[in-house]
């Protein structure tokens, strides 16, 4: 009998492929929180806490999809011109000042 040959498969990812997977998966799971909150407050029953929760639970979604982001995005513009470069940090700036300005409304 012959013997089969057996791929070798590599399980090396680099840290942008890492931080974008957990970034989309911490997003999910606070934005289902933030829908679940939002659907008991449809269903009738009140939490005191709930408007804190969703505005936490949104701060950390967008924090979670800034670093899913901006890594992958660094590396597309790191070879590109300065203009490109200027864009991105100007761009993340921006996104960042957004989200202190929401985490500022709770």
């Amino acid at each position: 009998m012959a013997k089969k040959k057996v791929k070798a498969v590599s399980h090396t990812h680099s840290l942008p492929q890492i931080c974008s997977f957990w970034g989309v998966v911490l997003s999910a799971a606070s934005m289902f929180i933030g829908f679940f909150v939002r659907l008991l407050e449809v269903c009738g029953i009140t939490i005191s806490w709930s408007g804190t929760l969703i505005n936490i639970c949104t701060i950390i979604s967008m924090v979670a999809l800034l670093v899913a982001v901006a890594l992958p995005a660094y590396g597309y513009v790191r070879d590109k011109t300065k203009a490109w470069k200027i864009v991105y940090w100007v761009s993340l700036v921006l996104y960042i000042c957004g989200i202190v300005g929401i985490g500022l409304s709770f």
